[in-house]
């Protein structure tokens, strides 16, 4: 995946991956090793991968000033 200026390998066997890294080398100005956030997406690691916004969505409520705010229920109409 390629975003601007950003590039992600995804794949399951890590050989491979390293082959590639290592034939791109001379393009690459960092390597972060593992995905942490892109494009304000959260991923962790573990046996599956598990994507999330937490991260994001607690970003837009402390820009907004209501971090600290205390959540409530909304009734809404289920149909």
């Amino acid at each position: 995946m390629v975003y601007v200026d950003d590039i992600v390998f995804i794949r399951n066997d890590i050989t491979r991956i390293a082959q590639l890294k290592k034939h791109i080398q001379p393009l690459l100005t960092n390597d972060l090793d593992y995905l942490k956030i892109f494009l304000y997406i959260e991923e962790m690691q573990s046996k599956e991968v598990i994507i999330s916004q937490r991260k994001y969505a607690l970003d837009i409520l402390e820009e907004t000033g209501v971090a600290n705010c205390k959540p409530i229920d909304s009734p809404m109409d289920s149909n």
